[in-house]
């Protein structure tokens, strides 16, 4: 077999003139790329910063090169009011959000970018709420009563709205890695590590095939590779349920690979999704 290469490292730009400019033989693409790479970086690391997931982000040149649309999509982790166990309300998380962007205009504005009309914000946290208050009502209580047990957990809620936006949008792999890794790091040191490996065996189990065929998703798998409590050697946990076809080519598999910086050194988090 021939030598394989990360999905993740690979980006297809489209040359049409809405996204490189009527211009297009002017533009290198090495220059486009490394600046469309260093911004998309950049903005990315601002609102992980912020605590939240970027899933995607990305911009289209218009014909006018000094026009610039950003569309960035993320979601909010929700934090615990201090000396109780009750999540934050919407109303809070609402807040939160402005915030954030507030903050994130500011910034831009003071490098003379002016971005009022150039970008574009998706809060897939209010998607998530709307699609639990209509059509997945029934499978949300299915699903908190399955995983009831974890529910004064930091990563419970979270989980949930990530339930939700894997059975409506497509490319949900890389939420869930940066879901896994985010939280890996907070509780690796800590006894409550077990407890965490114990809720992905659960939430991938309560995914169950009958579920998978009413939704986009019709299997899940998760492989975590590292020094797991500090141990000498390497060691691999795998999460899997319903069916992955690695070896078929006409399948649409949505792989994400993100990595967490330990003291115990780099673990690995591998998510496949059979869409």
């Amino acid at each position: 077999m021939g030598q394989k290469s990360n999905p993740n490292s690979i980006q297809i730009f489209h040359k049409n003139p809405n996204v490189f400019g009527s211009n297009t033989n002017s533009v290198e693409y090495s220059n486009v790329f490394k600046e469309q790479f260093t911004v998309s970086n950049n903005l990315i690391a601002f609102f992980e910063k912020k605590n939240c997931i970027v899933k995607d982000c990305f911009f289209i040149l218009n014909n006018e090169k000094s026009f610039v649309t950003i569309f960035i999509n993320f979601l909010v982790l929700k934090k615990r009011v201090n000396k109780t166990n009750l999540p934050v309300s919407k109303i809070s998380t609402d807040l939160h959000v402005s915030l954030i962007i507030h903050k994130f205009l500011k910034v831009l504005t003071q490098f003379g970018y002016c971005a009022s009309k150039r970008l574009v914000f998706q809060n897939l946290n209010k998607i998530a709420l709307n699609y639990q208050k209509t059509a997945f009502l029934k499978e949300n209580l299915r699903i908190r009563k399955a995983l009831n047990i974890f529910k004064f957990e930091i990563y419970f809620e979270p989980a949930i709205f990530l339930f939700c936006l894997m059975n409506i949008i497509g490319n949900s792999s890389i939420l869930f890695s940066k879901f896994i890794s985010r939280f890996f790091r907070i509780l690796h040191r800590t006894k409550k590590i077990n407890k965490f490996l114990l809720f992905l065996t659960k939430f991938v189990n309560n995914t169950d095939n009958l579920r998978f065929k009413k939704s986009q998703i019709k299997g899940l798998k998760i492989q975590i590779k590292g020094r797991f409590n500090g141990v000498p050697r390497s060691k691999i946990r795998v999460f899997e349920k319903g069916s992955i076809p690695l070896q078929t080519i006409s399948t649409k598999i949505n792989y994400s690979l993100t990595h967490i910086n330990t003291t115990y050194g780099v673990f690995g988090v591998k998510v496949w999704v059979f869409e």
